[in-house]
């Protein structure tokens, strides 16, 4: 009870984050797995990751413009201090997506060979982001990208809380067609939706929400929770509408218990959040297989 009360009492904004960031791509996740574009996520986590490093070399000064146009100081606000980093990040997630959502259904090369082509590019780029990046300090960077979920402050929980009513809404208003072009794409043309124009909205609203995400808590958590709690949720649900609420419930559930085993046997939070959401996972395939 002891560790308990010290993590809520120093971590608060960090416990309440990592639950909307487990929240956020867990929801994604199902999506995700469903279209069967796994592979997707772990591209959008490299090219977010990329996105950041490129806003160390401030090759265009938008925080500054922004901060001239609006008036404002950029050290005194935390938002506008760190929106460079988030807006490069999304940049290159929407650029991803619509460049995939475009070229993923050609005959030539494999979607999953597209996927791998920008995967690889991405790591490239972000090392010479990295070298030719004016900030002495390389592992200072390095620790930035990978970011850390006991590190979330009150400016970003409550930019991932926006994130995640932002993905939801989208989802909740465009349920129909989005449904169809992600569970069932080939009916959708004859329900008279424009499958392609719903792809390219899905993969912006995922690439948005992955890219944002990531930014806070880092590649290794943003798609660990987008494949873990959505597999559970497949494994032990029988209805879609389980399926989602079971994957939410793990993605929010297990971050803030591996919080706390991070804290008392002095791991770092993002991998011990992967190993515990993994050890579930584990134990449910295993009951899943031994129930027959």
């Amino acid at each position: 009870m002891e560790i308990l009360h010290q993590l809520v009492e120093l971590f608060p904004f960090a416990i309440a984050g990592s639950i909307l960031a487990g929240i956020i791509c867990s929801f994604l996740g199902v999506f995700i797995v469903s279209q069967r574009v796994v592979f997707l996520g772990a591209v959008l986590t490299q090219v977010a990751i990329a996105g950041v490093a490129f806003s160390f070399l401030h090759i265009i000064h938008i925080e500054t413009l922004i901060a001239s146009l609006l008036g404002i100081t950029i050290e005194k606000d935390e938002l506008m201090h760190n929106f460079e980093p988030i807006f490069y990040s999304l940049l290159f997630a929407i650029l991803t997506v619509i460049i995939f959502s475009q070229t993923h259904r050609q005959k030539h090369i494999t979607k999953d060979g597209i996927l791998g082509i920008i995967f690889v590019v991405a790591i490239a780029v972000r090392i010479m982001f990295i070298q030719k990046s004016p900030v002495a300090d390389v592992a200072e960077i390095e620790s930035i990208l990978k970011g850390d979920i006991l590190f979330i402050n009150q400016t970003e929980f409550y930019i991932l809380g926006v994130i995640l009513i932002f993905t939801v809404s989208i989802f909740t208003f465009f349920r129909k067609q989005l449904k169809f072009v992600t569970f069932d794409s080939e009916s959708a043309n004859a329900h008279g939706i424009n499958s392609r124009k719903w792809l390219l909205i899905f993969y912006i609203v995922v690439g948005t929400g992955i890219s944002l995400t990531t930014r806070f808590v880092g590649d290794v958590f943003a798609f660990a929770y987008l494949i873990i709690p959505s597999s559970i949720g497949i494994l032990t649900a029988k209805s879609v509408k389980n399926v989602f609420l079971i994957s939410i419930l793990v993605g929010g559930a297990v971050p803030p218990v591996a919080i706390y085993f991070a804290f008392k046997f002095d791991f770092s939070s993002g991998p011990a959040a992967v190993v515990t959401a993994f050890v579930l996972f584990l134990a449910v395939y295993v009951v899943k297989k031994l129930r027959g």
